[in-house]
């Protein structure tokens, strides 16, 4: 501040910033870094569960009561569950 008179005081110096190179202004191991993203096992499973068509309960209720008495297992459907097995194998 500078006193011209004794009348008063001149105002205040005017600011000037100083001049900084980009290059101090990031450091130079930041300036190669990049953004990544990793994705878990967990994340990729509930997304696939996101695709898998709803559960039709009445149909599940219905086998259960089949297994349950006994009349599920016919001979048609044991010999199409070994030919399945077999082409499966070979």
């Amino acid at each position: 501040m500078d006193i011209s008179s004794a009348g008063g005081v001149s105002g205040p110096d005017p600011i000037e910033p100083k001049r900084v190179a980009a290059a101090r202004i990031r450091p130079p191991s930041l300036k190669e870094s990049s953004d990544s993203v990793e994705i878990s096992d967990h994340a990729r499973f509930l997304a696939k569960l996101r695709d898998v068509p709803p559960v039709r309960r009445e149909k599940i209720e219905a086998l259960r009561a089949l297994i349950a008495s006994g009349k599920y297992e016919t001979p048609e459907r044991i010999a199409g569950a070994v030919t399945k097995l077999l082409e499966e194998l070979e």
